[in-house]
């Protein structure tokens, strides 16, 4: 029976069009019994082929292409595995082969289980008999091209390459081949139907007729070939001289003893303690119990190890993560920082003694630590027992766009054009050509175009190169070459297999996960401690902090993990969190999905809607959240408490309704039923409790993480609270800088004018100032910056150029001081400064080529000039610094409008508002019955905004819209993915003018009507009113924009109405 040995997956990178399950799927349908996988280079998808392939009924084969020079020819090596011990030798060859061991005799004694394939061009070298010696089979590997004369030294074998399953899929890889070769696709050269799958009786055929041993040879080698994986997990040992047993429970109950020291609970004695100290002994007992039945002592020992080298090297890695902060054994080994038993978190949800799985403990680490971490582990292990993950980077939309349209001659303006047009929302290209129309028109143009779509689509998603999973590290009792093929990087040696394999082959797998968060907090915490002499210990910090309390209430939580989003700010202030908890609810609600109970929960815990009472038994499980379960220990309390299952169970009844577990869930179901039966309750209660269950299950969040992640939340926002000047400091070095001086000018913090002599290299603030850094101007390296400080002060401009290093001296190191304003403080006109450096174009000898022209007193005389306008120096801060500093031109309409419109901040859902904006950028957009309509970015200095224009609205405004100029806009805001935008309905230019709206009433009797219908139409015009009966005229604050339709709609109430 013939079989595809020499297939080629994706993962011989850009070299094949085979996926592993589509190739599966397509052999067994053909009528294959046994296949093989045979990429050029790597394992990587060995395990997951093998697996997959079971469950089709096939018997896989595993091999692999390797160069190696034998007898100073270098030849492509094909190695099978024939059994386990083969596969292992695979292995070790793979290893060896990546790192740089390239000679065959380097391989030599790892061919024990493998049957190696030379190719055809070397079959009659007379020395290859020499392989079968050390190899246990060695074959002549040949397909339908090969010379049917042909004499060989060597049994052969079938081996045709296999690297597409469909005819059409040729040009496919032809052009696949042009990406990976960098050269243009030539239709001349596209591959012939060779490498395709074919159906197996095309094979046997062929070569029944033309070489009958050879198939003969394929069959006799399959029928040796079976492999046997044990997965048993293999955690290693701790300490290979004590039992880890022992080991943890020794450790656990010392540390239990420390833990209630720190709460007073052994100092103090008192009936309430001893019955607390009973409580946590218990639990401990119960935990280590489970752990050792379940086998996972060594792993507590492991992770409590490194977060034990961790603190020794003070890096903090926060309170811990996931559902492991339920554990009372991870919190009195310092694995976490919260206890469990004072905020009823459940180990069950963590470790269920009910559903063997491994534990998940993942560590959060500072970003910028992570290598030592790393590091320990490598040195405390070994470097053959700890790894890093390999992962893929794929072919995105735009890569494959780019790498196709390249490969068939576009030109890089051209690919950027149809690159620009996809939009990050829509997942895929298929995604783009369905709802993006813009796209798809521009796809239609050409039949180059479509063909050039059609082929990234089909390869979109592709592996094209190896990188290194963000947190995942393995570690293993024996060396790790024995689970996995390896290769070399930068800090520890590189799996070829993916998380899933890594797990599934039964290796240790932890998550080290660089948390930027927590290296902001390490760094206020030091310059706090370096500026104030206070040592902030963040684990010390008060978790009901009133001060830290009062930035949540009031939405002040820019810069804050998980709170920065402004509807999260706006749920804040409706909230109004008066403890910790509250914080911790918000996490937890704000997500897709339960976000929608928002509404009822802020009206609940504000006494505006009733909670309801569902049954007496869980009333006081949902108390807390209002009769909203928010959390997955709520469902397996209810669980527990209305049906009496145990937590385990209760957490699989969980699982099973969230995952839909058929068979399992219908039988959950019905012990539900039945349990709540026995627990007195009726059959239309026990249904009624299993539906609320069943409703919200799919929004519970796991209260330990929240509870975890909303402590780090704390921790920042304390800082905020009480160090705001090292808070804003270290915000300003690691996050969006303009946003975050923003919101430091919310709260009170000025930003002081850019002087050269007293600028830093990086930002500085004090006592609520904030002195921009130089390495942040554009256009100054941080060579410049460093040397600007080091040589300050200058008197002036000259001064500086004349101390200016030969290296600096050029136009564009020194202009952009200029147009900040950092030689204000000599001479504030930026325009004669800038037009005397630009006035001459030779600047390494600036008295020669006169830059300033010399004075007959010794000094410099400039050429006069006019100075930029406020407008143009705000535009040249903000380009320059990212931040104006100058006061912004919609500041002065601000004030002149004020009471006309609300800032983007304060605007609220399902009402019609104005707003005063810049327009930042104009997207225009064809609908499908061919319409323009626009989507506009706009912004109030402050906030940033989405507005959009139908086509009517667009039409009637679209020869006024400009951007970079201002304007009033009105409509309603609504909600979209939660994020609010406005749907206009007017727009009107912001202008500062002298014109003014003329009203002539009778008297005041419609006042109210008369605003009312002024403030639809905001604009440019003050109002002035004239009473007759009064002879009286008042100065409104509203102005309106010109307009016949104003005009008209006044008509009734007022006398006259003239625009002047």
């Amino acid at each position: 029976m013939i079989a595809p040995l020499n297939t080629k997956t994706e993962y011989s990178f850009l070299d094949s069009v085979v996926k592993v399950d589509d190739y599966l799927e397509t052999a067994h349908r053909l009528g294959y019994q046994t296949v093989g996988i045979c990429d050029v280079g790597n394992l990587h998808a060995a395990f997951r082929f093998v697996r997959k392939a079971q469950k089709f009924n096939l018997q896989p084969i595993i091999s692999i292409e390797l160069n190696f020079e034998w007898r100073g020819l270098p030849i492509a090596f094909s190695f099978i595995a024939k059994d386990t011990e083969g596969y292992k030798n695979l292995l070790r060859i793979s290893t060896l082969h990546n790192y740089g061991r390239r000679q065959f005799s380097d391989v030599q004694n790892h061919l024990s289980g493998i049957a190696l394939i030379i190719p055809e061009t070397y079959g009659s070298l007379s020395e290859l008999t020499e392989l079968s010696s050390v190899a246990d089979e060695a074959f002549i590997g040949i397909d339908q091209l090969t010379d049917k004369g042909a004499k060989f030294n060597l049994p052969t074998l079938p081996f045709p390459a296999i690297r597409y399953l469909n005819f059409a899929d040729n040009e496919i890889l032809a052009i696949l081949h042009a990406v990976r070769d960098g050269v243009s696709f030539d239709e001349s050269l596209t591959i012939s139907s060779n490498e395709l799958l074919q159906r197996p009786e095309a094979y046997e055929t062929y070569f029944l007729k033309y070489f009958p041993q050879a198939l003969k040879n394929l069959s006799a080698l399959t029928a040796k070939i079976a492999y046997q994986f044990d997965e048993k997990l293999e955690l290693p040992r701790f300490d290979k001289k004590r039992q880890a047993v022992e080991h943890l429970r020794e450790e656990a109950t010392l540390g239990l003893s420390a833990r209630l020291e720190e709460k007073k609970l052994l100092t103090e004695v008192s009936s309430a303690n001893l019955q607390d100290l009973s409580v946590y002994q218990e639990r401990l007992e119960k935990e280590l119990s489970v752990i050792h039945q379940m086998g996972f002592d060594d792993y507590f020992l492991i992770v409590a190890d490194l977060l034990r080298y961790a603190r020794e090297q003070e890096i903090y890695c926060g309170m811990g993560r996931g559902s492991a902060a339920g554990s009372l054994v991870a919190y009195v080994l310092g694995i976490t920082q919260i206890d469990p038993v004072q905020h009823n978190l459940f180990f069950e949800r963590f470790l269920n003694p009910e559903r063997v799985a491994m534990p998940d403990i993942d560590i959060d680490m500072p970003d910028d630590r992570r290598a030592e971490l790393l590091a320990y582990m490598k040195n405390r292990y070994g470097s053959d027992h700890v790894a890093q993950i390999v992962t893929f980077s794929t072919l995105g939309k735009r890569q494959a766009l780019r790498d196709v349209g390249k490969a068939f001659g576009m030109t890089e303006a051209e690919l950027s054009n149809l690159t620009r047009m996809l939009v990050r929302s829509f997942g895929t290209l298929a995604d783009e050509y369905e709802n993006n129309q813009r796209f798809k028109a521009e796809v239609l143009k050409n039949g180059k175009l479509k063909r050039i779509y059609e082929v990234a689509r089909r390869i979109e998603g592709m592996p094209r190169q190896t990188s290194t999973h963000a947190s995942g590290v393995v570690l293993s009792e024996e060396s790790l070459v024995n689970y996995v093929s390896l290769k070399p990087s930068e800090d520890l040696a590189l799996t070829q297999y993916e998380a899933p394999d890594v797990e599934a082959i039964g290796l240790l797998k932890i998550d080290f996960l660089g948390l930027r968060n927590l290296t902001i907090i390490s760094r206020l915490r030091d310059l706090v401690k370096r500026r104030q002499k206070i040592d902030v210990d963040p684990l010390k910090i008060n978790l009901e902090d009133e001060d830290t309390l009062a930035l949540f209430r009031a939405g002040n939580t820019m810069g804050i993990f998980q709170f920065e989003n402004p509807q999260m700010r706006r749920f804040l202030r409706n909230l109004a969190p008066s403890k910790f908890d509250d914080i911790v609810d918000a996490t937890s609600i704000f997500r897709p999905g339960p976000s929608q109970f928002i509404p009822q929960f802020v009206a609940r815990r504000h006494g505006k809607e009733i909670v309801p009472t569902v049954d007496d038994s869980i009333s006081e499980i949902l108390k807390p959240t209002y009769g909203i379960m928010i959390y997955q220990e709520q469902i397996m309390q209810v669980a527990q408490a209305f049906a009496g299952f145990s937590l385990g169970k209760a957490d699989l009844l969980r699982r099973a309704i969230s995952k839909k577990k058929g068979s399992e869930l219908e039988k959950l179901r019905e012990d539900f039923l039945d349990s709540a039966s026995h627990n007195g309750h009726s059959k239309e209660k026990a249904e009624e409790i299993y539906d609320l269950i069943e409703r919200f299950v799919n929004y519970g969040f796991n209260r330990s993480h929240a509870f975890a992640y909303g402590a780090l939340a704390f921790q920042i926002a304390y800082f905020k609270a009480h160090f705001p000047d090292e808070f804003y400091e270290i915000q300003l070095r690691d996050r969006k800088r303009e946003v975050m001086i923003l919101d430091a000018l919310e709260n009170g913090f000025e930003i002081e004018k850019p002087s050269i002599n007293l600028m830093k290299i990086g930002d500085f603030v004090k006592n609520k100032k904030i002195r921009l850094g130089l390495a942040h101007v554009q256009g100054i390296s941080r060579d410049l910056a460093k040397w600007i400080v080091e040589n300050q002060p200058y008197k002036d401009l000259a001064d500086f150029v004349e101390k200016l290093p030969n290296n600096f001296h050029k136009k564009e190191n020194i202009l952009p001081l200029i147009q900040i304003g950092a030689f204000d403080y000599a001479d504030s006109n930026r325009g004669k400064l800038a037009y005397n450096l630009a006035d001459h174009a030779n600047l390494l000898n600036y008295y020669s080529d006169d830059i300033f022209m010399a004075s007959s007193g010794g000094g410099f005389a400039y050429h006069e000039a006019e100075d930029y306008s406020e407008t143009e120096k705000y535009d040249f801060e903000k380009n320059l610094l990212g931040i104006g500093v100058t006061p912004h031109p919609l500041q002065n309409l601000a004030r002149r409008f004020e009471g006309n419109f609300t800032p983007l901040a304060q605007l609220v859902k399902n009402r019609r508002m104005t707003i005063l904006v810049e327009i930042n950028y104009i997207r225009t957009h064809r609908t499908k019955t061919g319409q323009t309509m626009a989507f506009l970015t706009i912004s109030d200095s402050r906030e940033n905004f989405d507005v959009t224009l139908f086509p009517e609205i667009y039409r009637q405004f679209s020869s006024e819209l400009e951007q970079g100029k201002f304007y009033l806009i009105s409509g309603k805001v609504t909600e979209r993915n939660d994020e609010l935008q406005m749907v206009a309905d007017r727009i009107s230019p912001a202008l500062e003018t002298d014109r003014k709206l003329w009203l002539n009433l009778r008297d005041e009797k419609y006042n109210q009507k008369i605003s009312q219908i002024l403030r639809e139409f905001p604009g440019s015009h003050q109002v002035i009113l004239h009473y007759s009966n009064l002879k009286k005229t008042i100065q409104t604050k509203i102005y309106v924009e010109k307009s016949d339709i104003l005009q008209k709609r006044l008509e009734g109430y007022v006398i006259a109405g003239i625009y002047k």
